[in-house]
């Protein structure tokens, strides 16, 4: 059996080159931070403008040296309280995307949580069509958790 080619240094540069190319004819992006770390792995943060939203968003990549996948995320911010009555909530909802959930407290703000909804795409594979794809269901499951969260803001009021 063949065995696969461990993607490196030069493939985590192509990746990063595409998602500004790609993402550049849709939407707004700029890289907001773009490093890689000393033991080779690639982080990058871009400020994103969508056509149809005034809003911008940071799109949060990971990709491990070495490893077959890059990671992207997005943030949301949740209550304390309303993350503690609705997490199972959210979690079930996101893994319907397919989207891990990463909860993160704010520092120096107890009654606040931010949450990260990540999404894997497959670095052999990785393209135009597979990076469209993985951006927009992070952003249908962004909204589908900001609108368990609109509910709940609904009811309790």
């Amino acid at each position: 059996m063949k065995k696969k080619r461990v993607p490196d240094k030069s493939d985590l540069d192509a990746i990063r080159d595409q998602i500004l190319d790609f993402a550049c004819a849709k939407h707004d992006f700029k890289p907001e931070t773009d490093e890689f770390l000393q033991n080779g792995d690639w982080r990058g943060v871009f400020i994103v403008k969508f056509k149809d939203n005034p809003e911008e968003e940071r799109l949060y990549c990971e990709a491990p040296l070495g490893e077959h996948f890059i990671r992207f995320g997005m943030n949301i911010e949740v209550d304390g309280e309303i993350w503690k009555n609705k997490y199972e909530k959210i979690l079930q909802e996101a893994s319907g995307y397919d989207v891990a959930v990463c909860p993160i407290p704010a520092e120096g703000e107890e009654n606040k949580r931010y949450c990260r909804l990540y999404s894997r795409a497959w670095i052999p594979n990785f393209s135009q069509r597979i990076f469209g794809l993985t951006l927009t269901n992070i952003l249908d499951c962004k909204k589908a958790v900001l609108l368990i969260l609109q509910v709940n803001n609904v009811l309790n009021q």
